[in-house]
């Protein structure tokens, strides 16, 4: 059976957190009810003489019975059919048929990785000359896309490469490129340089040359549309020249209609005036960093929100000639702005609107919502988490308003994935000691109080260890640094170090200090790309100087300045990725900019990418 409608969400939601993900086939709709019918018949016949069988007819009539189940979109007698062939009695299109089939079994049942080795077994490669054309790229593609899915991007490359090859259709090469390019751009520059020396073909050495290029001049669109035609005159005959990705036919054209002057609303004084001063230092910093490259950047007016009212602010900002307004921050001038009747330049919000904001907001087409976003890290985790096995997480975080939101997001998603959630009591960003948080969660005084019935009941001195309840598999938690140093060994002292346990990117700031990290030893986290060595230029970061909860807010003054340009891109091509300084930014529902992160993990008080999906 193709995968459910749960998980073909779950997909999709991947898909939009992370451009290098693709989706897998979608189910088909269950035939009519006379061809229902028939189909069982003939299936129920194939199992009755599969029963009376020998192999190797016995595994043919099996496979074939899982055929018309799939048809009938019956999932639990599809495995049961695989579930009784002995692989090794196949022929070669027989155990391509099998692996098909099983394989997607296996992904409707969540097992990933099982579904990954059946298709990488070695017998298929040996048989893969003798396939049916329609088997080869059948078989190339749920490979590439599993691989891409379980975050494995560099044999997704390859594999999407042998498809292109498979493929006669223009339009179908095109589709496959974008796949290939979606995957590099969200690949490190560092890596891009380490994966083209080592590069055994000229294509596969050409694809990294453009992924750098392209994460070169991603901030100037009018150095990026040069040099993409200074890269085609170079690699002449290369497959991206042949049969461009489609969204890299648009910069160009969106390279020509990019905005001659620019208008940034903060607030610079008052209350939010830290907030917006350090938006406004990392969109400078972006700002002068194209015109040292000797790029081009558009006139530009800085207005403080805090001294006149927003409309009018807008209003004379666009009087004054600018192309397109960025900001403002706070969520009630924005709502303010997105509820007039016509907004006569484009708009890019540096906050989300809330769910009754946005019911008020008139269908506008120049209206971009971008900002950090807790909702998307949380929604990231919960399916990080879940396609890595985990079904049952306890919960961790501060009694803020921001992480209530994150948390009710990472209920909400990991709820509709089928996953089980307990929640500790919220902790104060004061707390020292978290025994007091941890310990009942981990319901240690039920262990303690079973071990204290036990020795009355029997009236001796026992040795008994307390335990923690065994009805979790993994600990989320939201924490800044000095919060998670306490929490991780807390933990590990009351028995949970074998618990896999994720954080969103506050957990992390930026800042190396081995010593103190250590503390934080086998935490995962949604990383902000700034934050990883080796991920984003050291010229656009923040100093080491700044406060740790303002940090980010620098790193989306960066992105700010740079996705000005990516407007127009992302509206003709909405999967488009932008390789950001806060995360890979796709446009979504609601002209909402969506983020997705690079996976971080702490090792020996470092910390590293762990690009990979792990089977605990």
């Amino acid at each position: 059976m193709l995968p459910s409608s749960r998980l073909r969400s779950t997909l999709l939601l991947l898909t939009l957190l992370s451009a290098a993900c693709s989706e897998l086939p979608s189910q088909p709709p269950a035939p009519p009810p006379t061809v229902q019918q028939s189909l069982l018949q003939r299936a129920e016949q194939s199992i009755r003489h599969a029963q009376a069988s020998t192999s190797p007819r016995r595994e043919a009539l099996l496979i074939e019975a899982a055929k018309l189940y799939t048809q009938l979109v019956d999932a639990p007698n599809v495995k049961r059919a695989l579930e009784s062939v002995d692989p090794g009695q196949l022929s070669g299109p027989q155990l391509f048929d099998f692996a098909l089939l099983y394989s997607n079994v296996l992904l409707e049942q969540g097992e990933y990785f099982t579904a990954r080795d059946l298709l990488n077994d070695p017998r298929l490669d040996a048989h893969f000359a003798t396939m049916a054309l329609e088997q080869q790229k059948t078989w190339r593609s749920k490979r590439a896309d599993l691989f891409s899915l379980l975050g494995e991007d560099e044999a997704a490359t390859q594999e999407y490469i042998v498809l292109s090859h498979l493929q006669a259709s223009p339009d179908n090469i095109s589709a496959t490129h974008e796949k290939i390019w979606q995957l590099l751009i969200n690949t490190p520059d560092t890596t891009l340089s380490s994966l083209e020396t080592a590069a055994e073909t000229r294509a596969l050495k050409g694809w990294y040359n453009l992924a750098q290029l392209g994460r070169q001049h991603q901030g100037d669109l009018r150095q990026w549309a040069k040099q993409l035609i200074l890269w085609q005159s170079r690699w002449p005959g290369h497959p991206a020249v042949l049969f461009p990705p489609p969204s890299q036919r648009q910069i160009e054209a969106v390279a020509k209609a990019v905005p001659g002057q620019l208008a940034l609303l903060l607030p610079l004084s008052g209350k939010y005036a830290r907030a917006g001063k350090t938006i406004r230092e990392g969109f400078l910093s972006a700002y002068y960093h194209v015109l040292e490259n000797e790029g081009n950047t558009a006139p530009l007016h800085i207005y403080d929100t805090n001294t006149a009212d927003i409309t009018r602010l807008y209003q004379q900002a666009v009087a004054s000639g600018a192309e397109i307004v960025i900001g403002p921050l706070r969520k009630e001038n924005l709502a303010l702005l997105a509820a007039l009747p016509e907004l006569s330049a484009p708009l890019v919000g540096l906050n989300y609107l809330s769910d009754s904001a946005q019911a008020l907001v008139p269908n506008h087409d120049n209206l971009l919502q971008f900002g950090l976003s807790v909702d998307d890290e949380a929604r990231q985790i919960a399916h990080r988490a879940w396609l890595e096995g985990h079904r049952s997480a306890l919960v961790i975080t501060p009694d803020t308003k921001w992480a209530a939101t994150a948390r009710q997001a990472f209920h909400k998603y990991w709820s509709e994935l089928g996953g089980r959630l307990i929640s500790a009591t919220p902790y104060s960003l004061r707390q020292k000691d978290f025994s007091s948080i941890i310990k009942p969660a981990l319901l240690i005084d039920h262990s303690q109080q079973r071990a204290n019935k036990l020795r009355r009941t029997l009236g001796k001195k026992l040795e008994v260890e307390a335990q923690r309840r065994q009805d979790i598999d993994m600990v989320f938690i939201i924490a800044y640094p000095d919060q998670g140093r306490q929490i991780k060994p807390t933990l590990d002292f009351y028995y949970a170090h074998d618990l896999p346990t994720y954080a969103t990117s506050h957990i992390y700031t930026g800042t190396e200090n081995p010593g103190r990290n250590r503390d934080l030893e086998g935490i995962r986290f949604s990383a902000m790309p700034w934050t990883v060595p080796g991920i984003v230029s050291d010229k656009l970061k923040p100093a080491d100087t700044l406060k740790s909860t303002y940090r980010n807010l620098f790193a989306l003054g960066v992105d700010a300045y740079q996705l000005h340009q990516w407007a127009d891109m992302m509206r003709a091509y909405p999967q488009t990725p932008f390789f950001g300084h806060t995360g890979t930014l796709t446009l979504g529902a609601n002209d909402r900019i969506q983020h997705s992160y690079p996976w971080a993990e702490f090792h020996r008080g470092k910390v590293r990418l762990a690009p990979e999906l792990k089977a605990d």
